[in-house]
């Protein structure tokens, strides 16, 4: 039997090889590689000038803590914009972490998603001071608050779509609440049916899904309103009881100005003068009674008219139409019987009427041919609503009202408002929903455009230029902790970029899909070369600002991700497009990222006049000591 040893070296590869070292397997020129300043903070200048002595073509800004970014002062921007354009620097800004819906701490407000607006657009006024020449890239974060659904990879042997929604949650439109629902199966009186039995499922658990979920919330809800105001009302008639029967005579009759009774005739005029009650008659008791009852019906009416407003505004056309029929009759007939002595009594049957109506045009059903059919523009008022779907629709009215915001002050030099997707468990995760996010407050932006005078195809061709996504391939890779693979991965990438004039900018970052680690491209499973060769059919990717998020790398391994980044992307150290490459350095002897020492003689560059004074030192660099604020030459 022979021993056997593992070999402790494995062989050089080839400086000569291109591929050597490359560790995401696909060629980016260094032109639009950047990193991006520290979020802790508020010294982005600083992070700036550090940028430079790097040698790097773009950098972000990043004003990622509210607070800290509020802490930039002015004149940072302004020296940042002189230092950026004299050493040829491409600027982006990261926005603050503010959800554009309106999401907090507190929950969901009305008032909420207005503040975050105004909070947002300031930090874009700000921004745009570092490229007033226009098309610098803001990027915003898609959610940073409002809740998203957790969706799993659909079994598509049981005929399931490709993505399930697992958990989500739902919010009260009116209320702000918000509560989860989870896809599962319930057994019910139901699973036991006859009509179960003929399709072989009798005795089974029936699937509730998050839809299914959504419209059980908002049945329990509304017959819950029903059901209060016709209780309310009930009382009401109860408390009346038979006042009537003592008060016959004085049915059409009308109290008029200083308490007078008279009846009315049937052409509407006043007949005769009644006599008014003796306090202690039967029928001041029973008129007494009536007026008890008005109190309550008071109490009813309200509740009925806050019950028909929820339907109104969350009902279909078709549904809007009828409540005006009803709500027209309904308060014609409330005038006439307003000053009757009987008017407790007449308000009461009239309530009780327009409740059984507005049951009927809410109970998921209409008439057609003398018989009752299924019809969904008569169903239960939709309160409740898919926390994802809600926040579509307040975060595109920021995004577009920001566009349009940003026009007004700055018109065609105005920023790129570039929206980041997210990841599993926060709203617009999928490429689909952060292609109708972009799509949505594009129309929002073309809305304003329009009633300014602008025409249409030019309002959406500015709308196209101005509003799309920052790509974020680390997030997007975050899909397969629940099970999506590589080429699900890839497949949201290539829809992103399905409209060529969608993505704007890019993040680049590297995980194992579990945790936004932050790691360096080519230190994780991010299927980065597959994603870039996608967005690469766009024919805009030169265009993009890509920039490298790397702060895991720099917090736990205490390395500057930027030399990394180039040889990661096998990016050419000089502009000739036949030279070397950063990645064939990894291998060298002396290469300053493997630390065997230095690539120069002992002897500075700076003793033969060599005029590197932006790269680091090991490549030429101006040596430590006194160095101006801007590029590290030395102080005159």
């Amino acid at each position: 039997m022979s021993d056997t040893y593992e070999g402790f070296y494995g062989g050089s590869s080839s400086g000569l090889n291109p591929e050597s070292g490359n560790l995401t397997g696909y060629h980016m020129s260094a032109a639009n590689i950047g990193f991006p300043g520290s979020p802790q903070t508020a010294d982005q200048l600083h992070d700036v000038v550090n940028a430079v002595r790097h040698g790097t073509k773009a950098f972000e800004v990043t004003m990622l803590q509210p607070d800290v970014g509020e802490s930039i002062p002015k004149q940072h921007f302004e020296e940042m914009r002189a230092l950026m354009r004299l050493t040829g620097v491409k600027p982006s800004v990261h926005g603050p972490l503010i959800d554009a819906a309106g999401f907090g701490e507190q929950g969901w407000t009305p008032d909420g998603r207005a503040d975050n607006e105004r909070r947002l657009f300031g930090a874009i006024e700000r921004a745009q001071e570092l490229d007033p020449s226009g098309n610098l890239p803001i990027v915003l974060h898609a959610a940073n608050g409002a809740p998203g659904t957790e969706w799993r990879p659909g079994d598509e042997k049981k005929g399931e779509d490709k993505f399930i929604a697992e958990k989500a949650m739902i919010i009260n439109r009116e209320t702000g609440q918000v509560q989860a629902v989870k896809r599962e199966d319930k057994w019910r009186p139901e699973s036991f049916s006859e009509r179960r039995k003929k399709k072989g499922e009798y005795g089974k658990p029936m699937l509730f899904d998050v839809g299914v979920s959504v419209g059980s919330a908002n049945l329990g809800d509304w017959e819950n309103k029903l059901t209060e105001v016709a209780q309310m009302n009930k009382h009401a008639e109860e408390i009346i009881g038979n006042a009537p029967l003592n008060l016959g005579e004085y049915k059409n009759a009308i109290i008029t100005e200083g308490e007078r009774i008279r009846k009315k005739n049937e052409d509407g005029s006043l007949g005769e003068e009644l006599p008014r009650f003796d306090e202690k008659s039967v029928q001041a008791n029973s008129y007494n009674q009536m007026r008890r009852a008005g109190l309550f019906l008071d109490n009813a009416e309200l509740s009925f008219k806050s019950t028909f407003g929820q339907a109104y505004k969350y009902g279909s056309d078709k549904q809007k139409e009828e409540l005006e029929k009803l709500a027209n009759n309904y308060t014609k007939k409330l005038e006439v019987v307003g000053s009757m002595v009987w008017s407790p009594y007449e308000r009461q049957k009239l309530l009780d009427g327009a409740i059984v109506k507005l049951q009927e045009l809410t109970s998921g059903a209409s008439e057609k041919d003398g018989k009752m059919v299924r019809d969904d523009d008569f169903g239960t008022p939709g309160v409740w609503e898919l926390t994802e779907d809600f926040a579509m629709g307040e975060a595109a009215k920021t995004f577009g009202n920001l566009a349009a915001k940003s026009y007004d002050k700055f018109g065609k030099k105005a920023p790129v408002l570039a929206i980041e997707n997210m990841f599993q468990g926060m709203a617009f995760s999928r490429a689909e929903d952060m292609r109708e996010l972009i799509q949505k407050s594009r129309s929002n932006f073309v809305e304003h455009l329009t009633e300014g005078g602008m025409g249409e195809k030019a309002a959406e061709k500015l709308a196209e230029d101005k509003l799309g996504v920052t790509f974020d391939v680390g997030h997007m890779n975050i899909m397969r902790k629940k099970g999506f693979t590589e080429k699900d991965v890839v497949e949201q990438t290539k829809l992103i970029s399905k409209d060529k004039s969608m993505v704007k900018h890019l993040h680049l970052t590297d995980n194992f899909g579990y945790a936004d680690t932050h790691l360096l491209p080519g230190m994780g499973n991010v299927p980065i070369k597959a994603m870039m060769e996608e967005l690469e059919k766009t024919g805009r990717l030169d265009e993009m600002k890509k920039v490298v998020e790397a702060s895991g790398l720099v917090q736990h391994f205490k390395k500057l991700p930027h030399s990394m980044a180039l040889a990661a992307f096998g990016s050419g150290i000089y502009g000739m497009k036949n030279g070397p490459t950063w990645n064939q350095a990894i291998d060298m002897q002396g290469s300053y990222f493997g630390g065997y020492g230095t690539l120069n003689p002992q002897t500075h560059h700076q003793y033969f006049g060599a005029g590197f004074t932006t790269m680091p030192v090991e490549l030429g660099g101006q040596m430590q000591g006194g160095q101006s604020r801007f590029g590290g030459t030395p102080m005159a």
